[in-house]
């Protein structure tokens, strides 16, 4: 039988366990909370989408919560809030402690058999139709979109999550049904909960959790084509002389471990200079990007540049210790303190995928030097700096 374990040097880390049926369960302290937070994290997104198919995995996504999860009520309150990304696919429920064992039944009903009727898969392609048509008239969504599709080219990381509408609006119940029995099986899933008593919940939640098993089989997938490592700047007129400008690049690996560094410097950036750099996991790459608004391409990649170095100064510099603390860490350990926060940071950390089933500590502490965060934000000044075609900015 599974037992709870925490990781080699952290004994009050996370719990982790996997099932016989393969489903990886998380559990993250969170003492004294009168709430729980659950996530169930399926490992598929829009990359694993095959010609044809695009579009579907989100089509999937509204599907499940509707039908397999009875509109993803749990109990007499929260709903479970679902969405679908490249490469994973998410349901979150943040629930009284008293509900744990509801919510994780109303999550583990994802792996029943799917295949809806007729008017229900009507009624969401409806829903997908109006949510599209409010993304595609959001300029920075559209450029954003953009970007992913030049960084990533020829791989299924370039479509978007919405998909091919053409494709989406002639989906059947049995399109959907083969590729929910394809993909959704408790070995392809990781489930996290944050709770005060987070080890007997754990273990109550294995015990429900071995009941989840499919009537299918797991059948074996195809892994989305990699991302090259590369530089995209892509934009759009938004106004006389004004263009809505992404600026991306995408290197292999999948740094975690220096998530703490990343957090505070993102929040020192953006509290100096107003620029949020958004990071996003593609399996074996990591996808970072700004979006802002400029003249041009070249303009928008020497502002980024020139901004960030900017910002290094200031944190070598004699203030910068206080800069860091007071715009960066204190709100940082703040967030950090989130229920939900801390569920989907186990989540983000644990990649399903690993063997190892690792999940490395990435928390900011009050260790955390300038000279780490400044050290991120001058990679960061090189990375972006490199998308220029005519080299590096000065």
């Amino acid at each position: 039988m599974p037992v709870l374990t925490t990781g080699p040097h952290d004994p009050t880390g996370p719990r982790r366990l996997t099932l016989d049926n393969g489903l990886r369960l998380v559990g993250v302290r969170r003492p004294g909370s009168p709430l729980a937070a659950l996530r169930m994290r399926i490992d598929v997104g829009s990359a694993d989408e095959a010609p044809g198919e695009h579009g579907l995995a989100h089509v999937l996504e509204h599907l499940v919560v509707r039908c397999s999860m009875g509109g993803g009520r749990v109990a007499d309150g929260a709903l479970v809030e679902a969405a679908t990304g490249r490469p994973h696919t998410s349901y979150d429920a943040l629930v009284r402690t008293g509900d744990i064992a509801t919510a994780g039944d109303v999550l583990g009903a994802a792996f029943r058999l799917l295949k809806p009727d007729t008017r229900h898969l009507a009624d969401e392609l409806a829903a997908i139709r109006r949510e599209r048509a409010q993304r595609t008239a959001d300029v920075r969504w559209r450029v954003q979109e953009a970007m992913f599709a030049a960084l990533c080219p020829d791989t299924p990381y370039a479509h978007p999550v919405l998909g091919d509408p053409g494709t989406v609006d002639g989906l059947t119940s049995e399109a959907v049904h083969r590729f929910h029995s394809r993909w959704y099986h408790p070995s392809r899933a990781t489930l996290v909960i944050g709770a005060d008593r987070v080890d007997e919940e754990l273990a109550a939640l294995a015990e429900r959790a071995r009941l989840w098993a499919p009537d299918h089989l797991r059948t074996e997938s195809r892994a989305a084509a990699p991302p090259p490592d590369g530089h995209a700047v892509v934009s759009e007129v938004v106004g006389a002389g004004r263009r809505a400008v992404a600026v991306g690049f995408t290197e292999p690996g999948a740094p975690f471990d220096a998530d703490a560094g990343f957090a505070l410097a993102r929040r020192s950036v953006r509290a100096a200079r107003g620029i949020d750099v958004l990071r996003l996991r593609l399996r074996s790459h990591t996808c970072t990007w700004v979006l802002l608004s400029a003249t041009d391409e070249s303009a928008a990649v020497r502002s980024v540049a020139a901004a960030l170095r900017a910002v290094r100064e200031l944190l070598l510099g004699p203030d910068g210790a206080a800069l860091l603390r007071t715009e960066a860490l204190i709100p940082e350990l703040r967030s950090a303190e989130d229920i939900q926060r801390s569920v989907a940071d186990a989540s983000d950390a644990s990649d399903a995928s690993d063997a190892s089933d690792r999940i490395p500590a990435a928390r900011p502490t009050t260790a955390t030097g300038v000279g780490e965060v400044a050290d991120v934000i001058a990679r960061w000044q090189r990375r972006f700096a490199a998308a220029l075609p005519e080299g590096p900015a000065t």
